[in-house]
């Protein structure tokens, strides 16, 4: 994140982050200072809706929901320091391979010569002559194959790195776009999506509908049972919810306990068909104390859903 466009305010902006950081209880250092610092300066809107949830709330910050915080909105300089070393492989391997090509140019233009001078022997030499031009032949030839070999030994090689290197970042883009709580798209593939298919449904006139899911109570549930079984409920809902969507349908965890569900080519009257699926699903769940095997009861959502309409943005 760039902040030179924040250097004027910067002294208010960074004073104001100290007195909120002290209000909250929140521990002095660069991590949670950053995140702060970037909520008052309204830098990021999705990180500000997110403290302003849980101030709302009555929410501590504690260590763990600092961690969390930073974890979601700044994990992003983390995967550019990857893309990058990822990028600078990628570059490394072309070069070798260009440089290997162009070397098997090379290796084809002098043995070519070879063979015009053997060509010409063959019109102009004596039988001695002709006994060295073969014997030259012979030795260009071995020459070749013997580049060749190397040649391909090094093609196998950087043809091997380039594939780990698309293993490598598509493992990186799972990740990136994947919440690490629940396993479903994050709030950064949400938006992406969103933007793309709202464009594809308006340009060519298609169906597209979003559900938003909201757990009821949330709040009550985790001051009764603890965050470890609230973060329980969250992947609860999440694996229901991948259950019940199928094909180019996508489930987000949208932030906090809400959850989407965007459904390209899907009818409003199919939409609230599949949402009553999902609230139905959800209900039927128990919720398990996986330490006591304690019954805790069942949750439930509220769900809205929508369409998008002509010329409406996403």
């Amino acid at each position: 994140m760039s902040y030179s466009r924040f250097q004027d305010i910067a002294p208010d902006v960074a004073q104001e982050a100290l007195r909120l950081m002290d209000a909250h209880g929140v521990a002095p250092h660069p991590r949670n200072f950053e995140i702060w610092f970037n909520y008052v300066s309204g830098g990021m809107p999705a990180l500000r809706k997110a403290i302003d949830d849980l101030l709302a709330a009555g929410e501590s910050f504690t260590a763990e929901r600092t961690e969390k915080l930073y974890s979601e909105f700044f994990s992003l300089l983390s995967e550019g320091v990857q893309v990058s070393d990822a990028t600078y492989r990628l570059e490394t391997e072309l070069d070798r391979l260009v440089a290997a090509f162009g070397e098997a140019g090379g290796n084809t233009r002098e043995f070519g010569t070879a063979l015009a001078h053997f060509a010409t022997s063959l019109h102009d030499s004596d039988e001695t002559d002709l006994k060295a031009a073969v014997g030259r032949i012979v030795s260009a030839t071995d020459e070749m194959r013997r580049r060749n070999t190397a040649l391909e030994g090094q093609l196998e090689e950087s043809l091997g790195e380039i594939k780990q290197l698309q293993t490598d970042l598509d493992q990186l883009r799972e990740e990136a776009f994947t919440d690490g709580l629940t396993r479903i798209a994050n709030r950064k593939l949400f938006d992406a999506e969103m933007q793309r298919l709202a464009g594809e449904a308006a340009a060519e006139n298609r169906d597209l509908c979003l559900l938003m899911l909201d757990i009821d109570h949330f709040k009550r549930f985790n001051d009764t049972f603890g965050h470890q079984i609230g973060d329980q409920v969250l992947r609860l809902l999440a694996a229901t919810v991948k259950e019940c969507v199928k094909g180019r349908d996508i489930p987000a965890r949208y932030g906090g306990e809400e959850f989407a569900i965007i459904l390209p080519d899907t009818s409003l009257e199919n939409a609230l068909k599949l949402a009553e699926s999902v609230r139905r699903a959800i209900g039927e769940k128990k919720v398990i104390n996986k330490n006591t095997h304690e019954d805790l009861g069942r949750i439930t959502v509220s769900i809205g859903a929508g369409q998008l309409a002509a010329d409406e943005s996403a």
